[in-house]
């Protein structure tokens, strides 16, 4: 592992679904006080790309995901090897060129979903590409955009108008 990585042992633990890992207080305050923390390095040896919660006193927990739990067939009470680092590459989603050409179109659904955050922009687009052939992704990217033009301002949008006129 290169020097930039943090790498601590740790009891696999869970919460309703989830499995998790705590940080060690001193390497969650290196990592930085955000609120969410983006990183990548292993569980094991075996990559992960993932994103710190706060778990309370400036300290940090990072989920296990089940893909990295089957390959090492570990689960709530084993410990484990983690290495991770600050991820400072972007997780924006790669857009289809029909999206970006739909998005174009239509400048109110383009503002919609650049006010999403990147995880759900990312699950969208998964969604999307998730097709055998290009007519169906079309279609899908059409009735997407179309929602998105009919959908009405968001909650927050609604919150901070509300909040102005008190």
């Amino acid at each position: 592992m290169r020097d930039d990585f943090h790498v601590f042992s740790a009891r696999i633990y869970k919460v309703w679904l989830v499995r998790f890992v705590d940080v060690p207080p001193n390497i969650s305050k290196q990592l930085g006080p955000d609120s969410a923390v983006p990183v990548v390095g292993t569980v094991e040896g075996v990559p992960l790309r993932s994103t710190l919660v706060p778990r309370g006193n400036g300290a940090y927990r990072l989920a296990i995901h089940g893909d990295i739990r089957k390959k090492l067939r570990v689960d709530a009470g084993a410990v484990v090897e983690v290495a991770v680092r600050r991820d400072e590459d972007s997780r924006e989603p790669q857009l289809p060129p029909s999206l970006v050409l739909a998005l174009r179109n239509s400048p109110n659904a383009q503002q919609k979903f650049r006010s999403m955050t990147t995880a759900l922009r990312r699950q969208i687009v998964r969604y999307l590409v998730s097709v055998k052939s290009q007519a169906t992704l079309e279609r899908r990217v059409l009735k997407f955009v179309e929602r998105l033009e009919r959908q009405a301002p968001s909650r927050m949008a609604c919150r901070k108008k509300k909040g102005k006129s008190r």
